[in-house]
């Protein structure tokens, strides 16, 4: 799936005497000379907001594509050691490092058509075999850190937990809340009376069904990249 770009955005805003923390764009770790803009996702200018919000309560609005897992990681523990209660509101897409972000809240809700992204740590890297070995040892502490987080929510076992990140699963708002990594998805009213709903599901059978369905499309996908890359599997 092609990442749109997300116009960056870190700010409080006051909503009719409600403060709003308005998370747009990539997750950063600071201010480089290669950005564009002061206004990127990132732990100082978080920081720097919610010392403006002064322990009020607050509702952080969402929409990323992700970035550095570290300023992820930091910025949710900024938010759990705010004074405060934080509400969590994916607007669009939280992915990457933007989930981790939304973990921290106290409550988390989800529009309509809004998406979670959970996924392993990933890098780009170069160097000898070493090197490389190095590497994915690293980025497998880092999944195990990620993994503690979603685990604070998540319904699950640790195993089911880790064959979705291993899918890198987008989830709706009804299977976030499946799997207790959001509790409430924001519903439009209807224009005219509905149907009474069906008796609810097992959420037991909920949560494997959801699982099951995520782990079978990424064999398909794996499938279909080993067969596509067969006779191009030998160093040279």
């Amino acid at each position: 799936m092609e990442n749109k770009v997300i116009k960056a955005r870190c700010e409080l805003v006051d909503n009719n005497g409600l403060k709003e923390l308005v998370l747009y764009g990539p997750v950063v770790n600071g201010k480089a000379w290669y950005l564009d803009s002061d206004e990127y996702i990132c732990p100082q200018n978080v920081m720097a907001a919610l010392k403006e919000a002064d322990g009020e309560d607050i509702i952080v609005r969402i929409n990323t594509n992700g970035g550095d897992v570290f300023a992820g990681i930091s910025i949710y523990n900024i938010l759990k050691d705010y004074k405060g209660k934080v509400t969590v509101k994916v607007d669009g897409m939280a992915a990457s490092a933007g989930s981790v972000i939304a973990m921290a809240g106290d409550k988390i809700l989800m529009g309509v058509g809004t998406m979670l992204m959970i996924h392993n740590a990933w890098t780009f890297a170069a160097g000898n075999a070493d090197e490389l070995r190095k590497v994915a040892d690293d980025l497998d502490k880092i999944s195990d850190s990620i993994s503690n987080i979603y685990m604070t929510r998540f319904s699950g076992t640790i195993e089911e937990l880790k064959a979705l990140l291993n899918a890198e699963s987008y989830l709706t708002a009804e299977e976030s809340i499946a799997l207790g990594l959001a509790d409430e998805e924001i519903e439009e009213e209807p224009a005219e009376p509905t149907e009474p709903k069906e008796p609810e599901e097992d959420p037991e059978e909920i949560k494997n069904s959801i699982i099951g369905k995520y782990i079978a499309m990424r064999k398909e996908s794996d499938k279909a990249q080993n067969k596509g890359s067969f006779y191009m599997n030998k160093f040279r």
